[in-house]
């Protein structure tokens, strides 16, 4: 009997809690830009969460941008949804980066 994994225990890459507060934009499919939090983040993905719902499916091509106001640098990352759940307050979203990485840096700015 095998036993279904929930899909937050499916990554490949393990991923680094990240402070409460932490604001992205995240650009949907319809290419509406709306702000999320981050809650989580690894080399190859992230999760967010927005209060409320929000329009947005597995297997949809987002983009993440992220400003940073110290550097007046912006990370933009394209990624693809792997799964949504729905808690009646918020929407969690699972993210897989598409064709790149998160450095080390980068990932190290993130959560400090």
């Amino acid at each position: 009997m095998s036993q279904d994994l929930h899909p937050e225990e499916q990554r490949r890459s393990p991923r680094l809690l990240v402070p409460v507060g932490v604001s992205v934009s995240l650009r949907l499919a319809s290419k509406q830009s709306v702000f999320v939090n981050l809650r989580n983040v690894s080399e190859k993905g992230a999760c967010v969460v927005r209060q409320g719902s929000l329009d947005i499916n597995e297997d949809d091509n987002v983009v993440i941008l992220v400003l940073e106001y110290d550097s007046a640098a912006k990370i933009t990352l394209p990624c693809k949804v792997c799964w949504v759940r729905n808690t009646g307050f918020n929407t969690y979203v699972g993210l897989s980066f598409v064709n790149s990485t998160l450095s080390q840096d980068a990932l190290t700015r993130l959560i400090a």
